[in-house]
């Protein structure tokens, strides 16, 4: 099969190229099909920065996802977040030492947005509200868009 447009049904970022179809990784390298290897170097979003195919990590995820997955962290909590943040708590210094999980950079761009909005909003200068990005990356991109023009 042609990994490209419009021989497959995915709706690829460039529609004009053809992509090599990875079948697996190992530590920094993936494989395509037909053996051919790749440094895994693309940075940005598409990194992998434990690894490809490490077991020890493989089998702590099964091990999690085997109790739970995921829980809302609006509605519940549960013991890998507990013994994480009780971890990251005993290193932090004092004024950093509470956890607040996301799963996202963009996730974490719009919580810290709201929660400068909340702190100053709280505080009776409901008249400041601009935010200033050094310079664009995929998660300002979002913030961006979502933020430009609110008041």
């Amino acid at each position: 099969m042609s990994y490209q447009y419009p021989d497959s049904f995915v709706f690829y970022r460039n529609l004009n190229r053809r992509y090599p179809r990875i079948t697996r990784g190992s530590g920094i390298y993936l494989y395509d099909e037909s053996g051919k290897q790749y440094l895994d170097a693309s940075s940005g979003a598409m990194v992998a920065n434990i690894g490809h195919g490490v077991s020890e990590v493989a089998e702590a995820v099964a091990s999690q996802m085997r109790n739970v997955a995921y829980v809302s962290g609006m509605m519940f909590t549960n013991q890998a977040v507990e013994e994480l943040a009780a971890e990251l708590g005993q290193i932090l210094p004092l004024p950093l030492k509470y956890s607040y999980f996301l799963c996202s950079g963009s996730e974490a761009i719009e919580a810290s947005v709201k929660l400068a909005r909340q702190f100053w909003y709280g505080r009776g200068m409901k008249s400041k509200w601009k935010i200033v990005c050094s310079r664009a990356s995929s998660s300002s991109e979002r913030f961006r868009i979502d933020w430009r023009f609110r008041g």
